[in-house]
């Protein structure tokens, strides 16, 4: 595990870098990034405490209460980045930009936890999506909603209020309607499903020409973070096809947003 949390670290490390490289004022995006790791760990090991529905597993070296540091630091990449890409797709509109962000967070969280889970990263106790519960990849969702609805508007106080909503989501849908729907999803439903959404959005992001409101950077600085959990697919999940198929229906939603022309 120890070369894991070492290539979690250069990965942030990475992230934080390229993020400031073009940054005209780097204070705001460190106090950010600073703010969505506090809230992040509040939030995810309230969670955990609350609900026991996953916990990480013991092979990471470094821990903050029952939530691993590296996890503490690369979720709040995940989010910022997330945040970045919405923000130049909706011009920074202040109404849609958590809706947008979410969206992405949803997505990665729905490609990160299966392959996570694959690798013993992680488990859940309860069944779903490649041993993953809806609900589980739903709370990233909730939390980086939460906290980018928030944060222009509460400032600090993101940091119990992210986490606050979050619990109320998490409450609200189990007892809503998941809890009745909870059970094991087949592999390859799961896999074909994937493609039967991401390709139309892919197409609809295309047709829409949106790419040309995204600058190349924006998503460079993710490229490591994908590289890391395509290296976990292939040391932990090349021998099940359909996890296979499905990491790799999240490609064309991101290729479509490539702007390879000048």
């Amino acid at each position: 595990m120890r070369w894991l949390e070492l290539a979690c670290a250069a990965i942030v490390a990475t992230y934080v870098y390229l993020r400031l490289a073009r940054a005209p004022l780097h204070e705001p995006i460190l106090r950010r990034l600073g703010l969505l790791m506090v809230a992040s760990f509040l939030g995810e090991d309230s969670v955990i405490r609350a609900y026991g529905f996953y916990g990480y597993s013991p092979k990471w070296d470094l821990f903050l209460d029952r939530v691993p540091l590296m996890i503490i630091l690369i979720w709040p990449v995940v989010i910022d980045s997330s945040w970045t890409l919405a923000h130049r797709l909706t011009g920074g509109h202040r109404r849609w930009l958590p809706w947008v962000a979410g969206a992405f967070v949803l997505a990665d969280a729905s490609l990160i936890e299966p392959i996570a889970v694959r690798a013993q990263l992680w488990a859940w106790s309860e069944p779903g999506l490649f041993a993953v519960p809806p609900i589980g990849i739903l709370g990233w969702a909730f939390f980086a909603w939460a906290a980018i609805a928030l944060y222009e508007r509460a400032g600090l106080w993101t940091l119990l209020l992210a986490p606050l909503v979050t619990h109320a989501l998490l409450l609200a849908s189990w007892w809503g309607g998941l809890r009745w729907v909870s059970g094991s999803i087949a592999p390859w439903h799961a896999a074909i499903a994937a493609w039967a959404l991401l390709v139309p959005l892919a197409v609809w992001l295309w047709a829409r020409n949106l790419r040309r409101r995204v600058p190349l950077r924006d998503l460079i600085v993710r490229v490591p973070g994908a590289l890391f959990f395509f290296v976990l697919l292939a040391l932990y999940g090349r021998s099940l096809p359909p996890l296979v198929a499905y990491t790799f229906a999240f490609v064309p939603p991101y290729l479509a947003l490539l702007r390879v022309a000048p």
